[in-house]
């Protein structure tokens, strides 16, 4: 299987796999896949591109092989808060970004939760402390 299809099938499978809590207030988001709109991948175009609705948007990026792919779409079920989360499958590098306002999946990034930005700031404490 080509990269770029692998990536893509990769994106949309981890954007899926997230649906299984309990559903809440609709929303309306973006839904295409870069590796078939070039209006999809970032900057994004949302011109002529499709909507659908859910109760959470997400955006996913799968990278193999030096492509990237972008996906977005609606999922039936609410984030527990905005938030991105990467996985490595069979040697692709996703991270899917949920939200839950209208059209928060055209962004290019969706901001990540504040205990993330908490670990984050603490590594680079530590690492500055040991330089």
């Amino acid at each position: 299987m080509e990269l770029k299809t692998k990536a893509a099938y990769v994106a949309v499978l981890l954007a899926c796999s997230l649906s299984l809590i309990a559903p809440s207030e609709a929303v309306t988001c973006y839904k295409c896949n870069s590796a078939l709109e070039s209006g999809c991948s970032d900057p994004f175009k949302s011109s002529g591109i499709e909507t659908c609705t859910g109760t959470t948007c997400a955006k996913s990026f799968a990278s193999a092989g030096g492509q990237t792919v972008v996906a977005r779409d609606c999922m039936p079920v609410p984030p527990p808060k905005d938030e991105c989360k990467e996985y490595s499958v069979s040697g692709v590098t996703s991270t899917v970004c949920t939200c839950a306002s209208n059209y928060c999946n055209s962004a290019k990034t969706i901001i990540p939760s504040a205990w993330l930005l908490a670990v984050v700031g603490v590594l680079s404490l530590s690492a500055a402390i040991r330089n």
